[in-house]
């Protein structure tokens, strides 16, 4: 599916990219002050220190305006910032205004509307301690739908006094573990306080952290935690929990579909990295089973060893949930502090590229340039970092990507800890901008998660096939935008499967590139999704028709015309069941 090669690409890997055509454009450029995000993370911290490890943000569109806004840490000695997009990818920081403008020694930030009321909600975590101040707490802010957030930490049942998670937090993310159709929650802590707590649907959560493990992940002995996700990784719909965490305590615990889980670490070839800080993951293959990779330290020689294995890069395998580590075969293994980690197709060639940050400064370390990892499609990797100008050498920690600018590509913010962050603004043009975007509207199906969260696509093209999931991160310390991204190369269309969390499935078929938000439906005809038929979805299908919406297309032969009127038309008759 390579269709082309960017003047950033070193000469060396011309070979390995052999098949692509020259493009003639660089590949990003930093515009971090032209957007408006020159504020730096700012600490108290002189000396190394646990807030040395911070500094995260997440991406999501809070005011419901459909361009994608951007929070980010402060830290101890500023304040947290709340970016609003103006929908050209210039922000405004009103974190004042949303009431999110807390000093404290902020660490992470994860977005998922928990109440499922239609407006994306903010998860912040802090390495404060029981003995500090309230506002080193984490907090669970409520998206209200006017401009501003409220606290809702001590109602929502993970306030202080609950569980002391909320003292030593790092990395939080939302997810549907067992498919009720809200999201769930879990936290990771470095000092013991890592935690599972269950939606009870009502606004509240339940700590299940020690009925659902199989194993205790909250003392200090246990695991020392730094990021965790839900994935599916199998394929049966309940998403498996990858946690990250410190000193060879990495797990890889198997969704059982009853609420409870299993340590499969690590006899499933998982949990290797020695000090695992960061992960993403995907399908970088293109076989259709996901990969996982997670970012940890390599000693200064470059060489692996006890304490400092390097990047592992787990390639999933034809048995559920058994993977071989290849990172350094694949190119991926060295990074020497790894950190933030996302996948994304930056360069719209059909296959899932990996940019890792690195950065510790103490004594007796140096600070090491992020990678920009560009695959070939068979999942063997090469770093542009340093000639397409992404190989910054400074603090970096989380990483954050998404479309910002709204031009069908995916931009990367590199956030930091005691430095300015840096905006790469993605320079794909013209036709390069070869792409389908998904996001997902799931509010008329009670057991879907919001923005669907849990969704699995398969990707079909006349180059090949690709996988992507819907999840909420995180990566280290942030999150990503809530949607889907396939770049096609020099494919002019594919179809799309997608599989509900619900276990529905969705066939769209001659896709053509473009941003889509896909409606999970109760009936075909309910196109507004809100369980009624009436006027409104004949005005949806008017409307999607028109526009050449993949969901317009009712025959699904992948055109548009009389036949796709007259089998809307009997869709509607029928009724909904």
């Amino acid at each position: 599916m390579r269709s082309r090669l960017h003047l950033c690409v070193p000469a060396f890997a011309v070979t390995l990219l052999a098949g692509s055509v020259l493009a003639g454009n660089p590949l990003v450029s930093d515009q971090t002050d032209t957007v408006g995000l020159g504020t730096p993370h700012a600490s108290l911290e002189t000396t190394f220190g646990t807030e040395f490890m911070t500094g995260g943000g997440a991406a999501g569109d809070f005011d419901n305006d459909g361009d994608l806004d951007l929070f980010i840490i402060g830290g101890s000695a500023s304040t947290d910032h709340l970016y609003i997009n103006d929908g050209t990818g210039h922000f405004t920081d009103e974190a004042a205004a949303w009431g999110v403008d807390r000093a404290h020694q902020g660490s992470g930030a994860a977005v998922g509307d928990f109440n499922n009321d239609g407006w994306l909600d903010l998860m912040v975590t802090s390495l404060g301690t029981p003995t500090q101040a309230r506002t080193d707490w984490s907090v669970l802010y409520k998206n209200n739908g006017d401009g501003t957030f409220t606290d809702v930490t001590a109602t929502a049942g993970v306030g202080e006094g609950n569980n002391t998670f909320l003292a030593d937090a790092f990395s939080p993310v939302f997810g549907d573990y067992d498919l009720d159709g809200d999201l769930d929650l879990a936290v990771a802590g470095w000092y013991g306080g890592s935690a599972l707590y269950r939606n009870n649907g009502d606004g509240t959560f339940t700590d299940v952290t020690l009925t659902a493990l199989d194993i205790d992940i909250t003392g200090v002995s246990g695991v020392r935690g730094f990021a965790p996700r839900f994935v599916d990784m199998d394929g049966d719909r309940y998403p498996e929990i990858l946690f990250v965490a410190d000193f060879e305590t990495s797990k890889y615990f198997r969704n059982n579909g009853d609420g409870t889980f299993t340590n499969l670490t690590p006899g499933n070839g998982t949990g290797l990295d020695s000090n695992g800080m960061g992960n993403t993951f995907g399908d970088y293959n293109n076989d259709g089973i996901f990969d996982w990779y997670v970012t940890s330290r390599i000693g200064t020689n470059g060489i692996p060893g006890p304490g400092a294995s390097g990047n592992m890069l787990y390639m999933g395998t034809a048995t559920p949930h058994v993977f071989v580590e290849d990172s350094i075969n694949r190119g991926v293994n060295f990074g020497f502090w790894g950190w933030g980690a996302v996948s994304l197709d930056i360069d719209h060639d059909g296959d899932e590229d990996i940019f890792a940050t690195n950065g510790f400064s103490s004594s007796g370390h140096t600070m090491t340039p992020s990678r920009m990892y560009l695959n070939d499609g068979s999942a063997n990797f090469v770093d542009i970092a340093s000639e397409c100008g992404m190989s910054d050498a400074g603090q970096g920690r989380g990483v954050v990507h998404g479309d910002f600018d709204g031009d069908g590509d995916q931009e990367i913010v590199l956030i930091q800890a005691r430095q300015k962050h840096v905006y790469y603004r993605n320079e794909l043009s013209g036709s390069d901008i070869n792409a389908i975007t998904l996001d997902f509207n799931t509010s008329g199906v009670s057991d879907l998660a919001p923005n669907g969260f849990g969704t699995r696509v398969e990707l079909t093209s006349v180059s090949g096939s690709q996988l992507r999931y819907m999840d909420g991160g995180s990566n280290y310390l942030s999150t990503s935008e809530l949607s889907v991204h396939f770049g096609l190369g020099s494919d002019e269309s594919a179809d799309l499967t997608i599989k509900w969390a619900n276990g529905d499935v969705t066939h769209l078929s001659g896709v053509a590139p473009g941003r889509y938000t896909i409606t999970a439906l109760s009936c075909p005809a309910d196109l507004n999704g809100d369980g009624n038929l009436n006027f409104f979805d004949v005005s949806s299908f008017l409307t999607m028709f028109q526009n050449e919406h993949p969901q317009g297309d009712m025959n699904g032969d992948g055109e548009f015309n009389f036949f796709d009127v007259s089998a809307f038309l009997v869709l509607y008759q029928a009724g909904c069941p």
